[in-house]
This record gives structure tokens, sequence and C-alpha cells, in this order.
């Protein structure tokens, strides 16, 4: 099992080395664009160590404040184990091509164990090609409630969609 959540973020780390140099190797525009201006929610994968994730959703309330939550489930009816996440996140740095987060939230791992508060950093690339598609890297720690510290890294994939744009009624 492990070895299974080593291999899965191992390659999500290669699609975004991918990504991110493909993003590097575009040829910039005279002005600068902010990709991650009107984003408002999106879903994705997000995976973490060592508590896991799998379906994500963010949404930007505002500019630099926003929520995540995460569902991670395997098993069956009888024998359902997993985690669930909710994060808030703050925009701390909004670049052009890359945003610096912090983010506080706690992870409630299913079959009975304790609950999980964790506080980490991430930066979220952008793709000017794909304005929509960010991808993030996150590391931090988490305290469990029955005493553990733990070191926590993340990665994940979102595809954002834009805001509506408010249309105006001319009488």
């Amino acid at each position: 099992m492990v070895a299974k959540r080593w291999m899965t973020l191992v390659l999500a780390c290669l699609i975004g080395l991918l990504l991110s140099t493909s993003a590097l190797t575009q040829e910039a525009s005279q002005v600068p664009v902010n990709v991650s201006e009107g984003r408002s929610w999106g879903i994705g994968m997000q995976a973490g160590l060592p508590y896991g994730g799998l379906i994500s959703v963010r949404s930007w309330l505002w500019p630099t404040i926003g929520l995540e939550g995460i569902v991670f489930l395997n098993g069956g009816a009888y024998n359902l184990d997993g985690t669930v996440t909710m994060r808030a996140l703050f925009r701390a740095n909004d670049a052009t091509m890359t945003d610096f987060y912090v983010v506080a939230g706690a992870t409630l791992p299913l079959e009975g164990r304790t609950l999980v508060i964790s506080l980490m950093g991430g930066f979220e690339f952008g793709f000017r090609l794909a304005p929509m598609l960010a991808w993030n890297l996150e590391f931090g720690a988490s305290y469990a409630l029955d005493g553990y510290y733990n070191m926590t890294i993340g990665t994940g994939l979102h595809y954002y969609f834009p805001r509506k744009q408010e249309i105006a009624l001319e009488f």
C-alpha cells in the first residue's frame, strides 16, 4: 500500500514537472498576464503524504481566501476506509505565473483513527496556454490529536472554472 502511494506521488510529480517545463518554454507575451486571475472553483486531484487524498474541490471565494475539500475512499460498504479533509487557503503572493499560499486544515481518517490538524505552504503554478489549469506543490507539518507530529508534503492538479462576467444592463 505504501509503495502504491509513493508511485502515485512520483507519477504526479513527473506529470507536474513535464507541465511546468512546457510552461517555461512557452514564449512570454509583451504584457504579463496573471493566469490565476478570474478563477472561481475547481476540481481535480490532490495527493498528500502521509494522509492521502484523491478527489479535490477548491473554491477561491475572494482573490486571497479559498476553501478546499478532499475525499479519499477505499473499500466496500462494510469495510470503508479513507480520509475526509477540509482546508482553508490564504493566497499570500499572487504573481503572474506562480502563487504562494498558506493552508490550514483538518483531516479525519475513517476507521476510528484520530483527527489530524495541518499547516502547510504551497506553490501553485499556472500555464499560459491553459490558464484555467494549475499544478501545486505543498509542504508543511501536521499534528494528530493522539500525539504524533509528521512532516507533510502534497501535490495536486486542478481545473478551475472561470468566474461569470457580470452583465451590465442599460435602460
